[in-house]
This record gives C-alpha cells, structure tokens and sequence, in this order.
C-alpha cells in the first residue's frame, strides 16, 4: 500500500488605504499533489480512533466514515478532540462500475505487547456497488468501531486492515 501526505498552505492578503509607508514581507508554503494511475487505490489518510481514557466497564469508540465524527460508549471517555476516518482515492474510467469489498476485520496491538483490541466493524461512506464520478473517481473512506476492554491497559495500539476495490 502507498501512503501519499498531500498539504498545501496559500494565504494573500492585500489592503489599500491612504498610507504612505509600503511593507513586505515573504514565507513559504508548501505545495504537493497526487497521481494516481488507472486502477490504483491510494491511501491518503489512516483511520485514527484517538485518544481515549478506559474505565471500569468495556465500551466502543466509534468514528462515522461520513463525517468523522467519534462517539464512545460504555467506560470509554474521549480524550481531545481526535480521530478521522481512512480516506482512499481512486481512479477509472468515467461512471465506471466498482465493488468495494474489505479484508479481515483489524486487531489493534500495543505497541511494546501485552494488549491488543479488536476492531469489530469497518463501514463505508457509501454502498458496497458503486460507480466512479464522471471524472473516473472515488473518493472512498472507512469509519469503524473499536472494542476497548475494561481498564485497556493505557499505551499505543496500531494494526492494518485490508480494502479491495473491484473495477469491472
């Protein structure tokens, strides 16, 4: 899987008035872009369910693949303000046909061992049958829920999930 970190940064501003003193200045921004190839599946972002405290009882933290947005239940509290649905890009041909499909649901270890949680479901911003815009896109991203156990021993967990999109 390729992993592409797109980030531009553009900002101008200009006043007019009656002043007799002219100022500039400069920075740089940062500029990048993506191409993609026919068929090919590019990872812009990571599904991130954030950071969160575990408490007594087992809970779920959940982040919508349509609008980010990350609801916890049960003995887990959200920390912050993080967590964002995968986003994936693809190209095809215009309105052509797809199917997306996933791999085996992810389990998420701690880094270092000695816990891990499972993601019990991915969802998709959209039906499984799909056809790619007019442009020949797909701009495809995958919320989940995670099972978080009572008192989930604190530290960072990661693991990796599989996507499969089927051009016909």
């Amino acid at each position: 899987m390729k992993r592409f970190w797109h980030k531009a940064v553009m900002a101008s501003i200009l006043a007019f008035g009656p002043v007799a003193a002219v100022h500039a200045a400069d920075d740089d921004a940062e500029a990048g872009a993506v191409i993609v190839l026919p068929l090919q599946l590019v990872n812009v972002s990571d599904l991130e369910f954030g950071a969160m405290l575990s408490g007594g009882a087992p809970g779920t933290v959940v982040i919508n693949a349509y609008t980010d947005a990350r609801t916890t239940t049960g003995g887990v509290t959200p920390v912050g303000a993080g967590g964002q649905a995968a986003q994936f890009w693809t190209y095809g041909g215009p309105l052509q046909f797809v199917r997306v499909n996933r791999g085996p649901l992810p389990v998420l270890d701690r880094v270092g061992g000695g816990a891990s949680m499972n993601v019990s479901q991915l969802t998709l911003n959209g039906p499984v049958n799909r056809f790619l815009t007019s442009a020949g896109l797909l701009d495809l991203r995958v919320g989940g829920t995670l099972q978080v156990g009572a008192n989930q021993q604190p530290g960072l967990y990661e693991g990796e999930f599989t996507i499969i999109v089927t051009y016909f």
